[in-house]
């Protein structure tokens, strides 16, 4: 990797150095540990089972920084790696069951992880570079402390639950209550367009680092009681109440997929001109109650069928700026920024119906909804105004009955396809999985001035993933070849927000190889390619008054990367 930037830089080096065998180090040191997770009785009837899952992995930039990508508020990530790795991270996650004979039991998960890219100095060149370093705590050439704590250096709880099972009138009752995830309906990748982006939230860093997953394997838990009720073989009613709002963990700022200076975790100010710039203040807080749903699921014939009915908070952020009258002596009062704070939107509701159906070695399923009071893209255009006005005439902007960003009504539709192919003379077994997502404003209900104006009334967005699978490729060795595809047409871009789908007329590109040795250890290598046209998040508008509105286009388009990972579990 080329060492470029003097004192800084070469402190990184020698943090990598002493990262690298300690690193490799662990990974010796469980090369002795036993293939299979601990089992065994405690007291009468009770059975523990304690997995633990070992993981390293290394990504690595391949591609400079692109001067078309510079943006006041969102160049951070960018400039924050040069080309070479981006990512030295060890971690592990435990995992302790316990079930009794009667069917109650316990669960309890925890993650913990250390990564040497975010413990060191970044490669920031600061403003002598030609870059806006949009932070106020550290340094420049240090990641903010929140970014560092959350990629760098982190254990955090998962899975913390109890469970249990009844009759309820002579029908089989199920439930959990404690910290665990649920994910509804029929959506693979576009969990955001679907009833599942309403009642979870997702890591979408770790979905960035890997878009062959499948959303719901970075589900994020929450506190929640949920329940199932099996009414008759072919009837199941299920409803959950949560006690915690959790929002989606975007890249925080200044990591490497990050493109927003000014939105998630380490976000500390916004510049709103060449020389001015308001700091973060205290974000508008979102209620923990009034997030519940219910779902039935139904059998016919052949079918399954869904009706989902919810009510959520909003998991992605509104960036809203504060306005006021600013009073300098000998200057004429005017109206500026005064700071900004993140929100995110309550009480949406959403009602949806699924069907889903195998077809010989495919099976297909389509999963449609409707949301009142969903938030909008707004980007710099939701402004609150309420602190300009005499007290009581204007309300003060809220994150429900008076937002300052837009809301509405919208309709989503989710179709996908799980295709297990026949064997052919390029593979014996091979697995197709893909999803279109589609999406459509209906109205805007307040604020609708907010409205990004880049916004289109309809979006669209495929994905899929093909997979190839060889057994037996050496003894105990298996090997899978996925081929992953993310793109969106041209004239899409959703009004939900430009995180939804990728890039409009781009997306990504991953080839990987992806190894099984024993049923113990799992590799997996992958190049991934980021394409369409290259823009930041937001525009910069000609008049510096003029507020600015998302591109939709390719703003990681110089952030192509290769990933490299080892786990085990024991």
């Amino acid at each position: 990797m080329t060492r470029r930037f003097g004192h800084h830089r070469h402190h990184r080096a020698r943090h990598h150095l002493r990262a690298v065998p300690w690193a490799a180090m662990a990974v010796a040191a469980f090369l002795g540990l036993p293939a299979h997770a601990a089992e065994f009785e405690v007291g009468d009837g009770i059975k523990l089972n304690w997995t633990n899952t070992f993981r390293y992995g290394l990504a690595y930039r391949l591609k400079d920084f692109a001067p078309a990508l510079t943006h006041p508020n969102g160049a951070d990530g960018n400039r924050n790696f040069d080309k070479g790795l981006v990512s030295n991270r060890i971690e592990l996650l435990s995992e302790l069951d316990a079930v009794s004979t009667s069917g109650f039991g316990a669960r309890i998960s925890a993650a913990g992880w250390y990564d040497a890219e975010y413990n060191g100095r970044n490669d920031n060149p600061g403003f002598a570079g030609g870059a806006f370093p949009n932070r106020t705590s550290p340094a420049f050439n240090e990641f903010p402390k929140k970014t560092r704590d959350l990629l760098g250096r982190r254990v955090e709880l998962r899975d913390a639950f109890v469970f249990g099972k009844a009759e309820l009138a002579g029908m089989p009752l199920t439930a959990r209550l404690g910290q665990h995830a649920l994910v509804w309906g029929e959506s693979l990748f576009f969990a955001a367009n679907a009833v599942a982006g309403g009642q979870s939230a997702f890591d979408i860093s770790r979905l960035l680092a890997d878009p062959t997953a499948q959303a719901k394997e970075f589900v994020l838990p929450v506190p929640q009681l949920s329940a199932q009720l099996q009414v008759s073989p072919s009837l199941t009613l299920a409803a959950y109440v949560q006690f915690r709002h959790r929002a989606n963990r975007l890249p925080p700022v200044g990591s490497y997929f990050s493109v927003s200076d000014v939105v998630g975790d380490g976000a500390e100010q916004l510049f709103t001109g060449p020389s001015s710039s308001v700091l973060r203040q205290a974000d508008l807080e979102t209620s923990n109650s009034g997030q519940f749903g219910l779902q039935a699921k139904w059998r016919v014939a052949e079918t399954d069928l869904g009706l989902y009915a919810i009510r959520f908070h909003d998991k992605d952020p509104q960036q809203v700026t504060r306005l006021g009258l600013i009073t300098i002596p000998n200057v004429p009062p005017f109206v500026a920024p005064t700071g900004y704070y993140l929100t995110w939107h309550e009480a949406t509701t959403a009602f949806g119906v699924s069907a889903s159906r195998s077809v010989g070695e495919v099976n297909l399923a389509v999963e449609a909804s409707v949301r009142r009071n969903q938030s909008l893209a707004s980007s710099g255009h939701a402004v609150d105004t309420s602190s300009l006005a005499p007290p009581g005439v204007v309300p003060a902007s809220d994150n429900h009955d008076n937002p300052a960003y837009a809301v509405g009504n919208t309709a989503h539709v989710n179709v996908s396809a799980i295709w297990s192919l026949q064997p052919s003379v390029l593979w014996r077994e091979a697995l197709f999985i893909g999803e279109l997502a589609w999406n459509r404003l209906l109205s805007c209900k307040k604020s609708c001035t907010a409205l990004d104006p880049n916004a289109t009334r309809d979006a669209a967005s495929l994905r899929f993933v093909f997979e190839p699978t060889y057994r037996q490729v050496l003894p105990g060795l298996d090997l899978g070849v996925p081929v992953g595809l993310g793109w969106t047409p041209n004239g899409s871009r959703s009004v939900i927000g430009p995180f939804a789908y990728p890039a409009e007329g781009g997306g990504d590109v991953t080839l990987g190889l992806n190894g099984t040795y024993e049923q113990v250890w799992r590799f997996n290598v992958a190049y991934t390619k980021f394409f369409g046209d290259a823009a930041p998040l937001l525009d910069l508008p000609a008049n510096p008054a003029t507020p600015p509105s998302f591109t939709y286009q390719q703003s990681r388009k110089d952030r192509d990367f290769v990933s490299l990972s080892v786990r085990r579990s024991f």
